[in-house]
């Protein structure tokens, strides 16, 4: 396992790509790895606070718990990573792809996910106050639970995405207008 010190991006791309995966609590902070592939990487507790990972692959990687709060994340590839508990506040996750991705009780206040996809995303619980979710794909998402007062959804794609009656609107929205469906906390199992 690596050690929790702070290390550059030229250090942890060597790691990685000499095999190893496992940068759980890694001090990361302010690194650019943009456009790299990361794929499968375990990031678990992670600080990449202010990073710039746009443009980079990270498909099926853990990053529970990690902090990617101001993070530069447009048009990153987050699909099927499992994200719980994530640190995502204010980040710009503008154009991200999270198809399928694990965001459960994850944190993205104000952040940017205008023409994000998060079609068929886990997004129990998320805390989406202020976000912008322009033109996001969030077509049979479960957002049970989830939190979007003051969120952005003009233009956003919800067909069939499913929320319960913990699930938190902005003010005058209609989720069964957008083609969104309610579901008892039984069937969300």
């Amino acid at each position: 396992m690596l050690e929790t010190r702070g290390m550059d991006a030229a250090e942890l791309l060597v790691s990685y790509q000499t095999g190893n995966r496992n940068f759980k609590r890694a001090k990361l902070a302010g690194l650019d790895l943009s456009g790299y592939n990361l794929a499968d990487i375990d990031l678990e507790e992670a600080n990449l606070e202010g990073a710039n990972l746009a443009q980079a692959n990270l498909e099926g990687s853990f990053l529970y718990r990690a902090n990617l709060n101001h993070a530069n994340l447009k048009e990153t590839i987050f699909s099927r990573a499992e994200m719980w508990e994530i640190d995502l506040g204010q980040a710009n996750l503008k154009e991200a792809n999270l198809y399928m991705a694990n965001l459960k009780g994850a944190y993205l206040w104000k952040a940017n996910l205008a023409i994000a996809n998060l079609s068929e995303a886990f997004l129990k619980n998320v805390n989406f106050v202020q976000c912008d979710l322009w033109r996001a794909n969030l077509r049979e998402a479960n957002l049970s639970g989830a939190n979007l007062k003051g969120a952005s959804l003009k233009a956003a794609a919800l067909e069939r995405a499913k929320y319960n009656e913990s699930t938190l609107f902005p003010e005058g929205f209609e989720p069964d207008s957008a083609g969104m469906r309610f579901v008892s906390d039984m069937r969300l199992v």
